[in-house]
């Protein structure tokens, strides 16, 4: 998939569990958080890739793209595109935010946790996007087995990165299917709103 639609799949995913499973009441402050993990979270599995849009996002990113990526054994979709490597980015992403932040910071107590299921939410969105291409993903990498949705022998019907149907059909509905979660969490915090009016 491309960087437009890994990102949307990372909110559509953060959307369903916060806002739909969760139901979730977000301040200014937690939306941001939670948005800011979730588009690292869904860029983060390419960065095995030099080329990669998030590497031109970053100061020096083409540079650090050529140090960093002799990491990712293998290349494009092995390590970064599969469960290892999702764990290990997680923990990192963890440490991260015990690094940025003060121990008995206020961020840290009340959203840490959250922040990371964000980063989780937007890696395991890559990863299944991903599976929806012709070249799937190899899941338990070190073995050489890329899952794909459908699986074989019907790989034929999946999706091509870049082409029409992604573009035109993929990437629209996944930002439809956000902008009906957030107008759900709209009219329910509507609707709670207006029960606290009535009981005053």
């Amino acid at each position: 998939m491309t960087y437009k639609t890994h990102l949307s799949f990372g909110i559509l995913f953060s959307a369903i569990y916060f806002l739909d499973i969760q139901r979730l009441e977000l301040s200014a402050g937690l939306a941001a958080i939670l948005i800011f993990s979730t588009l690292l979270g869904a860029s983060a599995p390419d960065l095995d890739t030099p080329t990669g849009e998030l590497w031109d996002k970053i100061p020096a990113g083409s540079i650090l793209s050529r140090i960093i990526n002799p990491v990712f054994i293998g290349g494009h979709r092995h390590l970064s595109h599969s469960l290892i490597g999702m764990g290990i980015f997680v923990w990192l992403f963890w440490l991260l935010l015990k690094f940025v932040t003060p121990l008995n910071s206020v961020f840290l107590i009340l959203y840490s946790a959250k922040a990371v299921s964000a980063f989780a939410l937007g890696f395991a969105s890559h990863l299944f996007a991903d599976s929806l291409t012709e070249d799937g993903v190899p899941l338990l990498f070190p073995l050489d087995y890329h899952f794909g949705i459908p699986p074989n022998p019907f790989a034929k019907m999946r999706i091509k990165t870049g082409q029409w149907f992604e573009n035109l059909v993929v990437y629209p509905v996944v930002n439809l299917a956000i902008i009906a979660i957030i107008y759900q969490q709209y009219i329910r915090t509507i609707n709670k709103s207006l029960q606290n009016l009535i009981i005053f």
